[in-house]
């Protein structure tokens, strides 16, 4: 299905193998497959109306890496935080190094100026624009947080600008025609705050088809793309996930593509004792529910 409207991103236009080294394998933030149409319409939308792309999928389902791969095509900066259970809102916008400021303090070498004791963040450093570029911010599992994490962010990812923290009466703040375009990611572990929800243009990435991981391994394996091995590991995890009871839990794409690396470098074929103690290290993984084959 083809959508036809007016696309600020589009994928079509990139060049094949862009951002691809010579030579090896391509890594996930070289290439993406933008195989699903409404992928791309969500990524133009969040760009024409400012807001954040908020996805939502299964681990491996492709939303960490869709973010570098934007701005790769668009020749924008990238720049990314991956979210923990200890990332405070400050740490995306600024940081306070209290402990030099009390260092150079007891050292008699205290400056003056207070901003040297603050580190900018990725928030701050795509509002700033500071290279000239608009710049792509991926915001990586931001369930890992406290929920006053995603309620701190309303402020700054609304009005893309925030006060400076040394001077109330200055803000940081994204010029019109280069506002970054912030991707969030979730794996629903936490629900997410609704207010925050709203704000954010949201997409669901769906577990990847049997043509799809076709795609992915023939953009990633380039010259080694095998169709026939591809085509037997692909649907020996789609069987894997047909055990599971959330088959969401099962192989995730980069799993896939590393058994099939290993059987392609190794020389290992599908249903031979190596595949079996193979597929054990690369796709099972002690997975709950899943015995290694026999």
């Amino acid at each position: 299905m083809v959508l036809e409207y007016t696309k600020e991103f589009d994928p079509a236009t990139a060049a094949p193998g862009d951002g691809a080294r010579d030579s090896g394998y391509a890594t996930d933030d070289e290439v993406y497959v933008f195989d699903d149409e409404s992928v791309v319409l969500a990524v133009n939308v969040a760009l024409k109306t400012g807001r954040p792309l908020l996805l939502f999928g299964p681990p491996g389902s492709g939303k960490s890496s869709l973010a570098p791969n934007v701005a790769r095509i668009l020749g924008w900066d990238y720049s990314a935080h991956v979210v923990t259970a200890r990332t405070e809102p400050e740490d995306l916008l600024w940081r306070f190094d209290a402990l030099k400021r009390l260092n150079d303090a007891q050292a008699n070498r205290l400056d003056d100026d207070i901003e040297r004791y603050y580190t900018k963040g990725p928030l701050w450093r795509a509002f700033a624009a500071a290279s000239g570029k608009r710049s792509v911010v991926l915001i990586d599992e931001i369930d890992k947080a406290d929920p006053d994490l995603p309620n701190s962010l309303l402020g700054p990812l609304g009005s893309l600008s925030f006060p400076v923290p040394w001077n109330d009466r200055d803000t940081v703040a994204a010029h019109p025609e280069k506002a970054p375009f912030v991707v969030i990611t979730t794996n629903d572990e936490r629900e997410l705050p609704r207010p925050f929800v709203r704000r954010c243009v949201v997409h669901e990435l769906s577990p990847p088809t049997r043509s799809h991981l076709l795609r992915v391994a023939g953009t990633h394996l380039r010259d080694e793309y095998d169709e026939h091995l591809a085509g037997q590991v692909a649907d020996h995890i789609l069987a894997v996930r047909e055990e599971m009871t959330d088959p969401s839990g099962g192989p995730s794409t980069a799993e896939y593509l590393d058994a099939l690396k290993a059987c392609r470098q190794l020389g290992v074929a599908p249903g031979t004792e190596a595949w079996r103690r193979l597929e054990a290290i690369t796709l099972r993984k002690r997975r709950e529910g899943l015995e290694p084959a026999r």
